[in-house]
């Protein structure tokens, strides 16, 4: 089995002289993703890995809720994650890395997660910033293979 929450990274701030890559979070979007977060937290959630896009907002994203996790895991950079990537050229990097069963937090953009979430379920779906989907593929991540089993909207209560 392989649970993937994937995660949009939080409302960030506009791009600045560094560009779309060095945009942080905004304080709305640091205390949305703080609020997910202690969410989490609440549940006793354990990911195995976090992997993020090397986008600065996604790092903070993936640290801030990675703090909350029940064991420490560190995250780690994952260039397939980056917006203009596609869903096929995620699923070949966690191939790569060894990642076929357990959870796993995958932090990243929009357009690129929701058509993701279309290989993976058959539904495309966009994801507003500071929302996780928990996917979970019961025969490993394959196109159609998984079902949403949860999904966390910035603002809802937990």
């Amino acid at each position: 089995m392989l649970t993937l929450d994937l995660l949009r990274h939080g409302q960030a701030s506009p791009a600045g002289a560094g560009g779309d890559r060095l945009r942080e979070l905004s304080p709305a979007g640091l205390e949305a993703i703080t609020a997910l977060a202690r969410r989490l937290a609440g549940e006793g959630w354990a990911p195995g890995r976090i992997l993020a896009s090397p986008y600065r907002r996604t790092l903070q994203t993936a640290v801030i809720v990675g703090r909350s996790a029940a064991r420490a895991v560190p995250v780690e950079a994952l260039p397939e994650l980056e917006p203009e990537r596609a869903p096929e050229d995620v699923l070949e990097a966690l191939a790569a890395r060894g990642v076929t069963g357990g959870h796993v937090l995958l932090v990243g953009h929009q357009p690129l997660l929701g058509l993701l979430l279309a290989h993976l379920v058959g539904t495309e779906r966009g994801l507003a910033p500071g929302t996780l989907v928990r996917v979970e593929c019961a025969d490993g991540a394959r196109r159609g293979g998984g079902r949403v089993m949860k999904v966390f909207a910035p603002g809802e209560a937990g």
